[in-house]
């Protein structure tokens, strides 16, 4: 440590010392060579010239005033012209030079040259006129150039003065040049010596440096000898200088076979020989470096057995130059045989691949598993819907509820394990979508309100979303996500109390929604395992509810998928507190899940009345019931198909069975049907092909179809979907989801009319105005759509509707004139409006909605004739409100 600060302390006083002598070096120097600068300036003597000019000056003066006197004749004027030629020249350079600037300038000059200089002007207009009026005023000449001469001598004289100033202070300024000069060359000699000195004592230090290097380079060399990494140091011309025992080892040559020896005839695999030739070559000539200098990286190395396998290497340049002194560029090269490493990393992949295969194959199993259960579940829920309606006894009826309850249980199971599944992709494929975020909460709280009550709580919500209750979000997902969370705060509380918050950030477009219970409450350990899979608080034998303990994990994932986050807050005897924020922007626009129209409405209400009639009336319903619809129904499975069917009739509705796709296509073909469902999974023409030939067919234009199937997985939602299908309703099937699936779905009887296709006829593509319904027969069109509504629905529940429909369709036309661009929810929009149209028989304004939902860009013409429609429309409407 002391030898270090010493030669530290010593180099830093050498650096000083070489500093002010070379600063001194440059100093004498620029003395010399102002001394040198002066003495040559002393020897050109500038103020003599000074001098001499100025006395030339006068001489010319008097020489031109001797060839004035002299002159009499014309001939002699040039001689006079000749003699002002030179002093005026004289003259110029007294006047122009900066050497006579200190004359000029003098105190007692400084009028002198103004006056000379006006009259060599005056001179001027004689000298250069013609030669009578020249040698007429000669006289003239004579007497200005006396005036002159005064004024030329009184120059010269002051000349005369500033010669001796100038020589004066020329010697003082050189007398002190020449003693900062020898101050410079003393301090000069004084540092020489103490360089001197200073150069010895680091001779010695430097000596002793030299041997402690040589050590350290024996110990460097121990040390890349017994390294496990080959180290290769390679020259410019390829050639091995370095081979330490660890490329021994590796390539399978002595040190002695390989100094010297050519590298790339070596080491370098044959197929790699010719880029790395072309690299040194690039690196020699340009500099430019691919793979010198990038850290690690793996290539392919070839042993003395001619065996190629996988190395790490890296390579760093080394230009050994000392005091800028060029010297040879040599390569270190470190080389670590990663053969064993690639066969790990190769079987982890082989591992990994299979892992993924497995998860594939545990995907592919619960889809089959998800179709095979709902199917048999189908049947047996369906037929509890259907012995529940069959005049039981209150024994019987216990039974059947504990069966129901039973199997809606294990329904749930299975769907919290496929959900489970399918959320690690997205959430159950659904669409974004306006809806009213504060009917949600609504009506889920008042669903659980029996349940609250039964337990002795107090259950309450409140909203607080600022201008509007719609947003734009997946309801559907909200509200499994919602049910859940309410749901265990009623069933974990007991007289106690469970309230629901639900309120907006600010202006921004998260939404927060707390519930929060007066429970048992969580404990802290166990607040961050209940989120996890299969995780139940109370697994012991005596606990108070059942699950498989994925409820709140498929809430996790739902709410994370949404884009949200979702905490709890708990204390073991005090409750616990659900926080959910989710990203829902308000929405301006109506709500697309409050649409429903009062044609649902109307059957709703319908289908109410026929379920409280016994079964034998259902076929007397059918006949009577004018608002009784045609429905067909695909289905290969005969239970299923018996229970839909069965259900169906029920709701008071006309039923045509096919069991099979081709079969269902060929009904779509012979009748016209105000709804379709459609089985997926049948064998020979599946529910996929069957609705492309209907679609493509034209059989059933304007009529949705509706798939009823097991699949759960969302990639096969989006594939029926894409086939043309309106929805995907999921086995097993209730009659309250059919029910509600025809009030949103069907087109009323009243209202549908299609061109029937001729068997024979073939399939063609029709155009807009093929496909333009009918008008309806006189005998059908005694009341108007608009009438035959009321009648169906009630004037009360008509008019409100009309009402709300017209103040949709107004801002819908707001909104439109105001976009750019047709968004998503516009054109939802749009399609939601145009099927009220068709309920109230308007079908050009349908039309022109449908053209707005399917319009490029914003819509410009087809804008102009949606209002055109509009306004024809709105006339009916507004004397039907005013009646």
């Amino acid at each position: 440590m002391k030898l270090g600060s010493n030669s530290f302390f010593s180099r830093g006083v050498l650096i000083a010392i070489a500093v002010v002598v070379a600063l001194l070096a440059v100093q004498s120097v620029r003395l010399g060579r102002e001394v040198l600068f002066r003495l040559d300036g002393l020897s050109t003597a500038a103020t003599d010239s000074l001098q001499w000019t100025l006395s030339q000056a006068e001489i010319e003066h008097l020489k031109l005033e001797n060839a004035v006197l002299a002159a009499e004749t014309v001939e002699d004027l040039a001689q006079v012209r000749r003699k002002f030629d030179i002093l005026f020249s004289r003259i110029m350079t007294i006047r122009e030079s900066r050497t006579f600037a200190p004359v000029r300038n003098a105190p007692d000059n400084a009028g002198i040259m103004p006056r000379v200089q006006q009259r060599i002007d005056y001179l001027i207009t004689y000298i250069d006129g013609p030669d009578e009026a020249l040698l007429f005023g000669l006289p003239r000449v004579s007497e200005i150039l006396e005036e002159n001469r005064t004024d030329l001598r009184n120059l010269a004289l002051a000349g005369l003065t500033e010669h001796a100033r100038a020589s004066e202070e020329k010697r003082l300024n050189f007398f002190d040049l020449l003693s900062r000069l020898a101050i410079v060359v003393l301090a000069l000699l004084v540092a020489l010596t103490m360089t001197t000195l200073m150069m010895g004592r680091l001779y010695q230090r430097g000596k002793r440096l030299a041997e402690r290097t040589r050590e350290a380079v024996a110990r460097m060399r121990a040390m890349v000898t017994s390294s496990l990494d080959a180290i290769l140091v390679v020259d410019s011309d390829g050639k091995i200088q370095e081979f330490n025992g660890a490329a021994e080892a590796i390539f399978g040559y002595s040190r002695a076979e390989a100094t010297g020896a050519n590298m790339a005839d070596l080491i370098v695999p044959d197929h790699l020989r010719e880029a790395h030739a072309e690299g040194m070559e690039r690196f020699r000539t340009s500099g430019q470096e691919t793979v010198i200098g990038k850290g690690r990286i793996q290539l392919e190395a070839k042993r003395k057995s001619g065996e190629v396998f996988p190395v790490e290497l890296s390579i760093t340049a080394s230009k050994p130059a000392e005091d800028g002194e060029e010297g040879e560029t040599v390569f270190v090269s470190y080389l670590r045989d990663i053969s064993d490493r690639i066969a790990a990393e190769r079987e982890l992949r082989n591992a990994r691949d299979k892992a993924l295969a497995g998860e594939r194959a545990k995907a592919e199993l619960l889809t089959v598993m998800s179709h095979e259960m709902r199917t048999p579940l189908t049947g047996v829920l369906g037929a509890v819907d259907l012995l529940s309606d069959s005049g039981l006894s209150a024994e019987q009826s216990g039974y059947v509820t504990m069966i129901r309850q039973s199997g809606d249980r294990l329904m749930g199971h299975v769907n919290d394990v496929l959900q489970l599944s399918n959320l690690e992709s997205s959430v159950d494929n659904e669409n974004r979508r306006i809806f009213d975020l504060a009917k949600l909460v609504g009506e889920l709280v008042k669903s659980q309100q029996p349940a609250a009550r039964q337990a002795g709580n107090e259950l309450s919500w409140s909203c607080n979303l600022g201008p509007t209750n719609n947003v734009l979000g997946r309801p559907l997902a909200v509200q499994r996500v919602l049910q859940k969370i309410l749901q265990n705060a009623v069933d974990f509380t007991r007289d106690g109390a469970v309230a629901v918050e639900v309120q907006r950030l600010g202006s921004s477009d998260r939404v927060e929604i707390s519930i929060a219970d007066t429970g048992k409450g969580i404990a802290e350990d166990d607040l961050d395992r209940i989120f996890e899979d299969f995780i139940r608080l109370d697994a012991s034998y005596s606990r108070s509810s059942e699950g498989t303990g994925l409820g709140l994990a498929i809430t996790r994932r739902t709410v994370e998928a949404m884009g949200g986050d979702i905490s709890c807050e708990s204390e073991l005897g005090e409750g616990s507190l659900f926080t959910i924020s989710l990203p829902l922007p308000a929405s301006g626009q109506s709500a697309s899940n409050t649409t429903a129209s009062a044609a649902p409405a109307a059957a709703a209400d319908t289908h109410d009345a026929v379920q409280k009639e016994p079964q034998a009336a259902a076929s007397v319903a059918e006949q009577q019931d004018p608002q009784a619809l045609d429905i067909l129904v695909v289905e290969d499975n005969e239970i299923n198909r018996i229970l839909v069917e069965k259900m169906l009739r029920n709701l008071g509705h006309r039923v045509t069975l096919a069991p099979g796709g081709a079969e269902g296509v060929a009904a779509a073909r012979d009748k016209d049907f105000n709804l379709i469902f459609m089985d997926i999974s049948m064998p020979g023409v599946d529910g996929i092909e069957a609705t492309r030939q209907i679609r493509n067919g034209h059989l059933a234009d304007g009529v949705d179809i509706v798939a009823l199937t097991a699949h759960v997985a969302p990639q096969d939602h989006a594939r029926i979907l894409a086939a043309g299908m309106a929805e995907v309703v999921t086995k097993p099937v209730h009659k309250s989801t059919l029910a509600d699936v025809i009030d949103r779905r069907a087109t009323l009887p009243l209202v549908r009319s299609r061109r029937p296709v001729a068997k024979s006829m073939p399939t063609t593509k029709l155009t807009a105005a093929d496909q333009t319904p009918e008008p309806a027969p006189a005998a059908a069109r005694e009341l108007s759509d608009i009438e035959q509504f009321f009648d169906a629905l009630g004037r009360d529940r008509g008019v409100e509707f009309l009402a709300e429909y017209k103040g949709d369709m107004e801002q819908l036309l707001a909104d439109l004139h105001s976009c750019e661009d047709l968004s998503d929810p516009l054109r939802a929009e749009a399609h939601r409006l145009a099927g009220s149209a068709a309920v109230l028989g308007f079908g050009a304004l349908r039309h022109a909605l449908l053209d707005i939902e399917n319009a490029d860009g914003n819509g410009g013409t087809d804008l102009m004739r949606l209002q055109a429609e509009w306004d024809e429309a709105q006339g009916e409407i507004t004397s039907h409100l005013a009646a």
